[in-house]
């Protein structure tokens, strides 16, 4: 039996916090490329390197992983910026994260799954819409929010989940501005 007033040893909890990482990391890449129903917890495991059993311990179940997955949605870091640069700090975070597995397409794979999907719209609605409603205010802060989703996720499917030839080279640059300017416009909507 341990001793209380022993310190915990930080390699064991070095090791639980990897673990937890690899079976997220490794959780993104499958509902990212096969979706929710398609992608089962022992596979998640096997890609991670873990025994599935520490997917139950660390998450609860298949559901409590797609939603921990999900907590990459957060707006509220890029609402601390600049507003007059919002524009141009919110598609430079796109266009930091490129290749990643994206939670637009784990979302959109996941559609067809009614808890995956109810996880899904409620994520997008209190990580993104709501706060980004908050932050932009009055007049119609909520409608302004959605339309912003609107274009970002139109955007995002264009150029990573069914790309458009067109969004390439010198045109995906011009496209960047384009991006900018639209997100800049629909932020000033109520300050002008």
């Amino acid at each position: 039996m341990s001793d209380p007033s022993e310190p915990k040893r930080p390699g064991r909890q070095r090791d639980a916090e990897r673990t937890r990482d690899a079976i997220l990391t490794a959780a993104r890449t499958l509902f990212s490329t096969r979706g929710y129903a398609q992608t089962g917890v022992r596979e998640v495991a096997e890609l991670a390197g873990v025994n599935s059993a520490l997917v139950g311990r660390y998450f609860g179940s298949k559901l409590g992983l797609y939603r921990a997955t999900l907590e990459v949605i957060d707006i509220t870091p890029a609402l601390q910026g600049d507003r007059s640069r919002f524009g141009k700090d919110m598609v430079a975070a796109f266009f930091d994260w490129p290749d990643a597995p994206g939670p637009l397409l784990m979302m959109l794979l996941s559609a067809a799954d009614p808890e995956a999907h109810a996880a899904s719209v409620e994520f997008l609605q209190t990580k993104v819409i709501t706060p980004l409603a908050r932050w932009l205010g009055p007049p119609d802060g909520e409608g302004r929010a959605a339309r912003l989703s609107i274009l970002w996720n139109g955007f995002l499917t264009a150029w990573k989940l069914l790309p458009i030839q067109a969004l390439s080279g010198a045109r995906l640059t011009a496209t960047r501005r384009w991006l900018e300017a639209e997100t800049q416009a629909i932020v000033d909507e109520g300050t002008v």
